[in-house]
C-alpha cells in the first residue's frame, strides 16, 4: 500500500464539505464522504453544532476518533457565498465551536491562556485591524464601500448623535447558543431608544435577509419614531463610521464595531464577550481573563482561523487575504442591477459577462443605434468597448453609469485578433488606460493612491513572478537567444516595437506621431548611431491588422526587422526601447531596460521613462512613483482577471502561474491559405455559446 493512499482523513456525513475542494486544502488531508474504514489518523468533521452532525459525532466517540467542529472564518468570502461560493477562511475547533458560550471552545480556551502572546502577532493584529478599517472589509465583502446617496442624505439630515441596532437571521445558532433568543430583538431596541433619546437609531439588515434567503427579526413596513432601517447593500464599516454606540445579540458586527473603536453593548454572550471589551448584559464565569483588542483580534482571527488563496487553492496567512480584499476595494467596479453591453462582437459575448461580474442573466447585448430611445431600468450601467462607440454613446442619459471595456494586460496565450479568449481585461469609469486625452480610472489611482508597504510588496513579488515565468500580454513567437549586440558592434541597440497603426491606442494616446515610419524616422533622427530593431505587432504579421512600414524607411531607419522572436528575448538583448504607446514600453521597464516615449502611454509621466511629450505628462500626472506601485495599480487593482474554462475570477498571480505553464503559440503565423481555419473554428464555437446565452 502506497505512502499516499495511508495518508490521514477528515471523514464526514456532509456532501456539501466532502466536496469543497478549500475544504480539503484549510484541513491539509483529504475529506472522504461516508464514515466507514476508519484508519489511524483520521478525523471526524462536521459543520458547527448542526443537528445533522450527531450520527458523525457519534461515530468519532465509537471508534475513538477526534471530532473537529468547523464553521466559516471570520472574513469568509470575496463576495457572498449566494455569488461566490469559494471560502476565504475556516475555523477548526477540536473542543467546541466559538460562537456556543454554553460549553468550551479552542479559542475561549485561547483567550483564558498567556501563553501564546508575543509582541510581533499583537503587530500583526493591528496592522490587520487597520487594513480591516481603511477598506471596509468584513466576512461577506460584495455590499459597496459607500452609502448610496439617498441613505447618505437622510443620515447627513440628522444633526444628532447615531446608534446602530443590528438584526440576524431567524433561528441563527448563534442566538441559541450564545445564550440568547429571538425575543432579545425587540428588546435591544426599545433599550437602544430609551438609552439614546436624541439618537437616530439605524437597524441594520441581515445580508442574507436582503438576499431573500432567511428571515429577520424585525418588521421593515412597521414605522418607528427615530428609526431608520438599512436594508441597503453596505459594508458594516462604512455603518461604524456614522455611528457612536453599537447593539447586538450575538452579531460579528459587534466586533466590527471593536475594530472600528465604538461602544459596543452584547444582549447574548458572542465570543469577543465577557473579555471586558463590551458592555454585556449577560455574564460568563467561564471567560476568566480581561483581554485586549489586539489579543482577541489575535487569537480569533490569526491563531484561530485558517486561511485560503481562493484562487490558487492553498494554505496563507491572513494577510494574503487581507491584499486580495483591499486590492479589490482600491477602485470602483461595477454595481447596479443589469449591464448594457453595446455593441460587442457575437465572439465576445461568450466571455464579456464574466468580466463585468453580473452575471450571464443580468447582461443584456444591445446594437449601439438601439441607444437611442432606449428605456433604461433602475440599477442599469452601459458597458462600451473601448472608444468604439463615442458618437452613439452621446444619447446615454448622464445618471446612467458608462463603463468603457478593453483588454487586459496579462492577456492570454495567443492573439486577439486570432479570436484567443483573454483571461484579462480592464473597466473603467473615467476613461480608459490608453485614453491621453483624458484622465482614467488608473491614472486617477495612480496620482492620488497612498501607497503603502503591503501594496508595494505585493506589486514586487508579482512583477518578480512575471519575470521568472517570462510572461508577456500575448506569449507568442520562438524564443532563443538573439545577437543583437554582437552584430551591433558596441553601438546602443534599441528596440522599436511596431503597432497597429489602426489601434486606438495611437489616436487617442499617441498625438504627434501616428505610424510606425514616422516612429522609426524619429528615432534614427534622435539616436543616428544606434542599431536600431523594428519588431512588428504580431498582428500586423498575422495578416489581421494594418501597420505594415514602408520598405524604403525600413532601409533607412532599421538595422534589422525581426518577426516571430519571443518579445522578451528582443528585451533581454537590447539596451533600450523607443515607442509610440506600445505595451512593450511597460515590459521593458520591468525588466529595467530604458524607455523612450513618443506617446503618452499609462506608463508615462511618473519619472520611470523619458518622455518626449514630457511638458503635456507632467501636467497630467505629476507625479514620481515606484516601479513596484505601478504595477501593484495595473495588475492588481485595475486590471480584471477570469479563468477559463468556468468563467470564475482569478487573480494575476494565479494568471501568471498559468500562462508560466502553458504551451506557448510558437511562431505567429502569416496569412496563407489555411491560416484562417483555427480562427473560423474558434469564431463558431465562440458563435454557437454567445447564442445559447
Amino acid at each position: 500500500m502506497t505512502e499516499a493512499s495511508q495518508q490521514a482523513r477528515a471523514l464526514t456525513t456532509s456532501g456539501g464539505i466532502a466536496g469543497d475542494r478549500m475544504i480539503a486544502a484549510l484541513l491539509e488531508r483529504p475529506v472522504k464522504k461516508g464514515l466507514s474504514g476508519a484508519r489511524d489518523g483520521d478525523v471526524v468533521v462536521g459543520w458547527g453544532q448542526k443537528e445533522n452532525t450527531e450520527k458523525a459525532r457519534a461515530y468519532a466517540k465509537l471508534r475513538g476518533l477526534e471530532y473537529w467542529r468547523l464553521e466559516d472564518g471570520f472574513l469568509g468570502y470575496l463576495a457572498h457565498p449566494t455569488m461566490d461560493k469559494r471560502r476565504l477562511s475556516l475555523v477548526v475547533d477540536k473542543s467546541g465551536i466559538y460562537y456556543d458560550a454554553h460549553t468550551p471552545s479552542d479559542l475561549e480556551g485561547l483567550l483564558n491562556r498567556d501563553d501564546w502572546i508575543s509582541e510581533e502577532l499583537l503587530a500583526r493584529a493591528r496592522d490587520a485591524m487597520a487594513r480591516i478599517r481603511r477598506w471596509r472589509l468584513s466576512k461577506y465583502n460584495h455590499a459597496p464601500s459607500l452609502l448610496s446617496e439617498e441613505l447618505s442624505a437622510r443620515l447627513s439630515a440628522f444633526k444628532g448623535p447615531k446608534v446602530l441596532v443590528v438584526d440576524q437571521t431567524f433561528a441563527d445558532q448563534s442566538i441559541r447558543f450564545g445564550m440568547a433568543n429571538d425575543g432579545m430583538f425587540q428588546e435591544m431596541l426599545a433599550t437602544a431608544l430609551e438609552e439614546n433619546p436624541t439618537a437616530l437609531v439605524l437597524v441594520k439588515v441581515h445580508p442574507d435577509v436582503l438576499a431573500g434567503t432567511k428571515k429577520g427579526h424585525f418588521d421593515l413596513e412597521r414605522t418607528h419614531e427615530r428609526v431608520l432601517f438599512i436594508a441597503d447593500e453596505v459594508a458594516p464599516q462604512v455603518l461604524m463610521e456614522k455611528v457612536d454606540h453599537v447593539y447586538v445579540v450575538t452579531s460579528q458586527m459587534g466586533l466590527e464595531g471593536l475594530i472600528a473603536g465604538k461602544k459596543v453593548s452584547c444582549f447574548g454572550l458572542p465570543f469577543y464577550a465577557g473579555w471586558g471589551l463590551t458592555h454585556d448584559r449577560q455574564l460568563c464565569e467561564a471567560r476568566i481573563a480581561n483581554r485586549s483588542l489586539e489579543e482577541l483580534f489575535a487569537a480569533a482571527f490569526i491563531l484561530y482561523s485558517r486561511y485560503v488563496d481562493p484562487y490558487s487553492g492553498e494554505r496563507c496567512e491572513l494577510e494574503r487575504i487581507l491584499d486580495i480584499l483591499a486590492a479589490e476595494r482600491q477602485m470602483d467596479r461595477p454595481h447596479g442591477a443589469r449591464a448594457l453591453a453595446v455593441g460587442f462582437s457575437i465572439w465576445k459575448r461568450g466571455f464579456i459577462p464574466e468580466f463585468i461580474g453580473f452575471g450571464k442573466d443580468k447582461t443584456k447585448f444591445i446594437k449601439p443605434k438601439a441607444l437611442e430611445g432606449f428605456d433604461y431600468q433602475d440599477g442599469d450601467i452601459v458597458v462600451l468597448w473601448g472608444r468604439k462607440h463615442d458618437e452613439e454613446a452621446k444619447v446615454i442619459p448622464s445618471h446612467v453609469p458608462v463603463w468603457r471595456m478593453e483588454d487586459g494586460f496579462l492577456r492570454s496565450v495567443g492573439l486577439g485578433s486570432d479570436l484567443r479568449r483573454p483571461s484579462s481585461l480592464v473597466m473603467d469609469q473615467r476613461g480608459i488606460y490608453y485614453d491621453g486625452t483624458r484622465e482614467s480610472d488608473l491614472e486617477f489611482f495612480l496620482k492620488n493612491h497612498a501607497f503603502d508597504s503591503h501594496d508595494l510588496a505585493r506589486g514586487k513579488a508579482l512583477m518578480q513572478s512575471v519575470l521568472a515565468a517570462r510572461v508577456s500580454k500575448y506569449n507568442v513567437g520562438t524564443s532563443g537567444a538573439l545577437e543583437f549586440k554582437v552584430r551591433a558592434k558596441g553601438a546602443e541597440v534599441i528596440l522599436v516595437p511596431g503597432q497597429v497603426e489602426a489601434d486606438a491606442s495611437i489616436a487617442f494616446g499617441s498625438p504627434v506621431l501616428k505610424t510606425n515610419g514616422a516612429l522609426l524616422e524619429a528615432v534614427r533622427e534622435a539616436k543616428p548611431d544606434a542599431y536600431i530593431i523594428f519588431k512588428p505587432h504580431p498582428d500586423v504579421v498575422s495578416g489581421n491588422r494594418e501597420g505594415a512600414v514602408p520598405a524604403d524607411i525600413l532601409e533607412r531607419c532599421a538595422d534589422e526587422t525581426i518577426l516571430d522572436a519571443d518579445i522578451i528575448d528582443c528585451l533581454e538583448a537590447v539596451d533600450a526601447v523607443h515607442t509610440m504607446t506600445s505595451l512593450t514600453g511597460f515590459e521593458a521597464l520591468l525588466r529595467g531596460i530604458s524607455v523612450t516615449t513618443y506617446g503618452m502611454p499609462f506608463y508615462a509621466g511618473w519619472g520611470l521613462t523619458t518622455d518626449t511629450l514630457n511638458d503635456r505628462l507632467a501636467e497630467r500626472r505629476g507625479r514620481v512613483l515606484q516601479l513596484e506601485a505601478l504595477v501593484y495599480g495595473l495588475l492588481c487593482v485595475y486590471a480584471r482577471y477570469v479563468a477559463w474554462p468556468g468563467g470564475q475570477s482569478q487573480s494575476p498571480e494565479a494568471l501568471v502561474a498559468e500562462i508560466a505553464t502553458s504551451v506557448r503559440g510558437g511562431a505567429v503565423r502569416r496569412a496563407g491559405p489555411f491560416a484562417g481555419v483555427g480562427r473560423l473554428t474558434r469564431k463558431a464555437s465562440y458563435l454557437f455559446e454567445a447564442l445559447r446565452r
